[in-house]
């Protein structure tokens, strides 16, 4: 079978099985015990059940699953969350997590332990790991489900509906491991006072987010020195406001292991686009400094950017790398593990898997270069230090030399006509001039009044978008999505102008972005940015030349 068959058949093996049932009549909400049956065949060489098949069906079921070179016990979860989510009505890909992820995890701690998942859904989390697992969740429905989903995996577990942070004081210090991919975000708040008395992070306060929560609750459930892995916002490692600040001086209070941020879209499939890192900490109080192990990881095995996230595979110029003519998954996690597992090694971290590999290098940061209990781990990776070194070098300015104060503020007026410019009237380095409206059909993010010569930037994480306003026209208006430069002169103007073009500026404009659903960067960070003041002026004197003769057409 060619690789791209196998590939094919692995991105549509869910469809295919269920077709094939479907064709022989069989019920929707039989089908799943009957795969499940011939995947137990497969792995556990089982007695095939023919109640509601016959024999040729069943040999197709088979031989579609021996197409495919997915993990037997992955099909499991895909299969589970195609049938369970239509047969109980229930939106299961909130609970959804990456496979490769859980696998990770559970590889990164020692067999034979005790695990327990407290907000666990589905349980997809911890069904890798090798040792007593205990799983808990306040949603009877989910845990029905997830009982299911581990009876499949004939795992040691138990299963147990309550509500995890109104029982602060249940089985505290008893486990060596705790996995935790919580609810978080400001919608999902804590507003009983008795709930958050028990908590450090929830006392004396009206209401708290149940992520936060739920990190303290992760804290208290294992013993002295187990170790926490954590899926959390990068809000609560980036941003500054007063209850996230509380958050990282207390996870600062213990050791904390690493920080592995994960590619955007990692939970796509669950229908958030919130920026995602894996936080390891261990229960140990720390004061001394340490290093942290860090990592951005970029591939996972998932298309993320694709509906239904189908399988990524190794290429090498274009073809598909195979290991035993089956294609690999592109998996940023199989070297991060060696990587950590040297790093473990290095730090006598005795709760992990580790062991001296000589072959690898690992990044990491000392805790006395985090101020401000910035955990955002983007300002410490190599990338972003390379170029840093580079301009203290050669004691380069940094954007906010180059600026005047704003200080007047947009005042509409409903019966002028204004030219509004947001991220789709810039295609970079050019404006739209198309995009007239009155002052009463401006949106409300119409905040920032810009003059000839101003320069505004694009705030989010990503590819960066950015014009020079090049005309005298007044009543030109720019979202607040954009940070407004106003140049002190036109020689300062087209020294930021030519740096904006830079790999230089994107690398710091995109390490000093924080936040969660939409990571930004902030008006006070982007003046940081460093920039050359040697540029190639008669280049750039062109580019802004050529852009007025386009303006003007």
């Amino acid at each position: 079978m060619k690789i791209e068959d196998v590939i094919k058949a692995n991105n549509i093996f869910v469809d295919n099985i269920n077709q094939l049932l479907h064709n022989e009549g069989v019920e929707f909400n039989s089908r799943l015990q009957i795969i499940i049956n011939h995947l137990n065949h497969c792995l556990y060489e089982t007695k095939i059940e023919y109640t509601l098949i016959n024999e040729s069906t069943s040999n197709n079921i088979l031989q579609l699953i021996h197409s495919v070179s997915i993990n037997k016990h992955e099909l499991f979860q895909i299969l589970f969350m195609f049938y369970c989510n239509k047969k109980t009505k229930l939106d299961l890909d909130q609970y959804y997590t990456p496979f490769t992820i859980g696998e990770f995890i559970c590889n990164l701690m020692k067999p034979g332990g005790s695990v327990i998942d407290p907000a666990c859904g589905t349980g997809d989390l911890v069904k890798n790991y090798k040792g007593q697992i205990t799983l808990w969740d306040i949603s009877p429905d989910v845990l029905d489900i997830c009982d299911q989903n581990y009876k499949m995996n004939e795992k040691q577990y138990s299963i147990s509906c309550l509500n995890s942070l109104e029982q602060h004081d249940k089985d505290n210090g008893v486990y060596d491991y705790c996995c935790l991919n919580p609810p978080f975000g400001s919608s999902t708040l804590v507003k009983n006072g008795e709930i958050l008395s028990h908590y450090t992070l929830g006392k004396n306060k009206v209401k708290e987010e149940i992520g936060i929560l739920f990190i303290e609750r992760a804290m208290q459930l294992v013993k002295d020195d187990g170790i926490v892995f954590i899926i959390v916002p990068n809000g609560y490692l980036g941003n500054s406001t007063k209850n996230i600040k509380e958050l990282k001086a207390y996870l600062m209070s213990y050791r904390i292991i690493a920080i592995l941020e994960l590619p955007g879209n990692t939970f796509s499939r669950s229908g958030t686009g919130v920026s995602t890192s894996l936080l390891i900490v261990q229960k140990t109080r720390c004061s001394s400094n340490y290093d942290i192990f860090i990592e951005k990881i970029v591939n996972i095995g998932y298309v993320l950017n694709k509906k239904n996230t189908p399988y990524k595979y190794k290429r090498i110029q274009g073809v598909y790398v195979t290991e035993n003519n089956k294609p690999i998954l592109d998996n940023d996690f199989d070297n991060c593990y060696r990587r950590f597992c040297k790093f473990a090694h290095k730090q006598n971290i005795e709760q992990c898997v580790h062991y001296d590999d000589h072959s690898v290098e690992y990044e990491t940061v000392n805790t006395s270069l985090i101020k401000n209990c910035m955990l955002d781990i983007n300002r410490y990776l190599l990338v972003y230090k390379q170029v840093m070194m580079k301009h203290v070098e050669q004691n380069s300015n940094t954007i906010k030399d180059y600026l005047q104060k704003v200080s007047e503020k947009f005042v509409k007026i409903d019966d002028n006509e204004y030219l509004y410019l947001d991220i789709k009237q810039i295609t970079t380095p050019i404006y739209n001039k198309t995009n007239m409206l009155y002052g009463y059909e401006l949106p409300s993010r119409a905040k920032l009044i810009v003059k000839k010569y101003d320069i505004i930037v694009s705030k989010l994480k990503g590819k960066i978008t950015f014009t020079m306003i090049l005309s005298e026209e007044p009543n030109i208006v720019a979202s607040n999505g954009f940070c407004l430069l106003r140049p002190k002169d036109y020689q300062s103007g087209l020294i930021i102008f030519a740096n904006l073009f830079g790999i230089d500026f994107h690398i710091q404009h995109n390490s000093l972005c924080t936040g969660s659903i939409m990571e930004t960067i902030s008006e006070s960070d982007i003046e940081k940015i460093h920039i050359y003041e040697n540029i190639d002026t008669q280049k750039y004197e062109n580019i802004i030349n050529a852009l007025v003769v386009i303006n003007q057409l």
